[in-house]
């Protein structure tokens, strides 16, 4: 039904290590670790986070190190971070710089998170990270931090990380390992290399003009032709698991969604209903008479509006967790009162807020749509695998009666996995899809 990407990643990026028992394989432009330390000693004061960066990339490349602060209670309640991007090495000539970071401690925080991370391709270096609070005016001490300087070169036995560091997930576009400098010092090295920035790809990207706004789309692969869809507020960049696989099999044809990503939007009321007459006039304008499917959360409602109103478009469809209408009979209370959240705050942000204006209309659509019926479904006539996690946001009984109302329905629903299960486990999500598209 929705994905408030950004508020989820970060607040995934906050876990502890101890709650995320298993590190699974991702495919990302980006490549996330960190460390954390006790700090309920130095609650209420003033605390600073320094750290040497280097990056060297290709001139004009976007490669960037970044890191941040996260701060928790002792219940591992969330109290807050440091803007993304607050320490930034922003050029790519391979030279150190040093960051700081300053703030003031809660005076309930216990936990201090160190959250860092690289994007796309190049080398990376990471060392001295100090963490200090000033117990008094003026005088600053240092907080214990294990292996801050990479110095205890050894490697952590369970993820190969330097000791004290961990990775937040596994992603094979990245190499990563303790480097030793001419002079003795150790630091962290990460590279990047072929590294796709899907959504923002050149070499991929097209743009065409229907229904008065351009659509922006990128394409990989050869064979029969299928279009990806994305959910609410994302982009091409979301299915960055699936189309490395999926393009191995198929045209991929991964399309930013209108009003979202590098797509234009004009004066209407989005619904799913115009996004899928949006997809319809897509393949029209490639003069490809048929496609298969598969969308994922709002990408899946505009799905089934695409094999609803365009059956002749449509040769198998795909949906992950899709909804039929916005109730707690369809979504759990708590995605709903999230959404309702969202609505008021882009709506009391609007009249100063760029992004707020961007957003709004997209939080209305996830309150206000799909308007579909269960009967409905009996006009879909592509065959059609439902999709959701075991932990969705979308109720299990909603997904069966999805499943369950169509001429030509399966389910399948991933142990263990959430909304995001083609982000949490795209080896899994990727071969249930091809298993389903490949059926005689």
């Amino acid at each position: 039904m929705k994905h408030l990407w950004l508020l989820l990643a970060l607040l995934t990026l906050c876990l502890p290590a101890a709650a995320q028992s298993k590190l699974k394989t991702q495919v990302s432009t980006t490549f996330f670790f960190r460390h954390w330390a006790e700090v309920q000693p130095y609650a209420g004061k003033p605390y600073r986070l320094s750290v040497r960066m280097k990056v060297e990339a290709p001139a004009g490349d976007s490669a960037d190190a970044n890191a941040f602060v996260v701060l928790f209670d002792k219940n591992k309640k969330y109290l807050g971070s440091s803007k993304l991007g607050q320490m930034r090495a922003k050029r790519r000539d391979g030279q150190w710089r040093s960051f700081a970071f300053t703030g003031t401690l809660p005076k309930t925080a216990a936990r201090l998170t160190i959250n860092a991370y690289v994007y796309l391709n190049g080398t990376f270096g990471y060392d001295d990270f100090k963490l200090e609070a000033e117990v008094s005016k003026g005088q600053w001490q240092a907080v214990p931090l294990l292996n801050g300087d990479f110095e205890t070169a050894r490697a952590d036995s369970t993820n190969g990380f330097p000791n004290g560091w961990r990775p937040l997930y596994y992603n094979d576009a990245y190499r990563y390992g303790t480097a030793v400098e001419a002079s003795g010092n150790h630091y962290l090295e990460i590279t990047g290399q072929g590294v796709v920035n899907y959504g923002h790809n050149p070499a991929a990207g097209h743009t065409v003009a229907v229904n008065g706004i351009k659509l922006y789309y990128e394409t990989y692969g050869q064979g029969e032709p299928l279009l990806l869809l994305h959910g609410n507020g994302q982009s091409i960049s979301a299915f960055a698991g699936q189309i490395p696989e999926l393009a191995k099999h198929y045209q991929v044809i991964a399309v930013d969604t209108r009003a979202q990503g590098q797509s234009t939007n004009g004066k209407q009321t989005l619904t799913y209903d115009l996004f899928a007459d949006d997809m319809s006039a897509l393949l029209t304008a490639l003069h490809i008479p048929a496609a298969h499917v598969v969308g994922w959360s709002d990408g899946g409602n505009t799905g089934l509006s695409l094999a609803l109103h365009h059956p002749q478009q449509v040769k198998r469809l795909v949906t992950m967790g899709a909804n039929l209408w916005a109730d707690t009979l369809a979504v759990t209370p708590a995605t709903l009162k999230e959404v309702h959240k969202g609505k008021t705050m882009t709506t009391l942000l609007y009249p100063i807020n760029k992004q707020a204006r961007q957003a709004r209309p997209l939080m209305v659509l996830l309150l206000d749509y799909p308007r579909m019926k269960a009967t409905d479904l009996a006009g879909i006539t592509a065959p059609t695998l439902v999709l959701a996690g075991q932990h969705d946001m979308i109720q299990d009984a909603h997904t069966r009666l999805i499943a369950g109302s169509l001429p030509h329905g399966q389910v399948h629903i991933f142990p263990g996995l959430s909304h995001y299960a083609p982000r949490e486990d795209p080896a899994a999500f990727n071969a249930v899809v091809l298993g389903f598209l490949g059926q005689p």
